[in-house]
């Protein structure tokens, strides 16, 4: 079928387009922006020249975030339709690798997709859902560490008004996700309206069972100990990634302690909700040598650190994508992934 005839999917590939371009624009004028002052040559030595002995810790760090994020993930499904531990971390990494070279954050849809088929009962849908109330806990826990970060640093008033925005949008999004978890039943009045074979009725029932299977995306929330879990794993995600940051200061002699580290994770974290290029490259180095600059350290070397970070991120988390990716049916399998992900954005 030919995009001519198929106009959704032709309106997708525009869309997604789109979002490429306007991602590849953002983060070449974040690059510019931040290298326009910075001595590249120096730079260059400072990475090369940087005590890769620090790089053990920050593996072991990085290894225990990330099976951390997975573990909290696997507990947000339904305990009568959890995935296996191994297909969830592979969907994890998979959504990972889909990051580093997608448009839009498109790998958070892959990680749905690639873990709703092997549960079926919560589907692509409710495996959003838990996606999606993974996020508004750590945008909580960015709103928090905002505000710690505030009694280390005065903070640029951008970043101020993105967490005066966030203090609004996410408690009420969650609170949003609530109210849907009570009362998806309300939609079985309309059961009877939409009886028959019709095309037009059809596509209703269809809507219709999209928040009940979203909702069961959202076990978190009604189950108490679950919730408190996921929470805890939450904060100890972000201290993961403060350690991750302190430990980046270690290996490139930069003289801050745990609070800076905070400042710039937050400072961070709260840029990479704007549009980025694929692997966050150019938020990377815009956010972290704009935290560091609170703290006068020189543009060369914070950006040094940055790109070091950035690829080191990318490389890791490519290379146990792709390793995922093996284990969960190879290339081909993912092509049509893809292919089903830019089709639903």
């Amino acid at each position: 079928m030919t995009d001519n005839a198929n106009p959704r999917a032709g309106n997708a590939r525009l869309r997604n387009g789109l979002y490429a371009v306007v991602g590849l624009g953002i983060g070449a004028l974040f690059l510019y922006l931040t290298a326009r002052n910075v001595d590249l040559d120096e730079a260059a030595t400072i990475i090369a020249d940087v005590n890769l002995l620090w790089t053990l810790p920050l593996t072991l760090l990085y290894f225990l975030n990330l099976s951390l994020r997975s573990v909290r993930w696997h507990l947000m499904f339904p305990d009568e339709h959890r995935p296996t531990p191994r297909h969830t971390i592979d969907a994890f990494m998979i959504g990972k690798l889909g990051n580093n070279f997608l448009p839009g954050r498109l790998g958070e849809m892959l990680r749905a997709m690639a873990i709703g088929r092997t549960v079926p009962a919560v589907g692509i849908t409710g495996a959003l859902a838990t996606v999606v109330v993974e996020k508004v806990l750590d945008a909580l826990a960015i709103l928090a560490m905002l505000g710690l970060a505030l009694t280390f640093a005065p903070l640029p008033q951008w970043a101020q008004q993105t967490g005066l925005g966030m203090l609004i949008a996410f408690p009420g999004a969650l609170l949003g996700l609530v109210l849907l978890d009570r009362n998806h039943h309300l939609l079985e009045h309309f059961d009877a309206l939409v009886e028959g074979d019709s095309t037009v009725r059809r596509w209703l029932r269809w809507l219709l069972t999209l928040p009940r299977k979203f909702s069961l995306g959202l076990h978190t929330l009604r189950a108490g100990r679950h919730f408190i879990a996921a929470s805890m794993m939450t904060i100890v995600v972000w201290m993961l990634e403060t350690a991750i940051i302190f430990t980046c200061f270690l290996a490139f002699d930069i003289e801050l302690g745990v609070g800076a580290a905070m400042v710039t994770l937050a400072l961070l974290t709260a840029g990479s909700i704007l549009p980025s290029a694929p692997g966050f490259i150019g938020t990377y180095q815009l956010f972290i040598v704009s935290a560091l600059n609170l703290y006068g350290v020189p543009e060369t070397n914070s950006f040094a650190m940055s790109v070091f970070l950035n690829i080191y991120v990318m490389a890791l988390t490519t290379t146990m994508g792709v390793i995922a990716l093996l284990l969960e049916g190879g290339l081909v399998d993912f092509r049509r992934l893809i292919g089903s992900a830019l089709s639903r954005a």
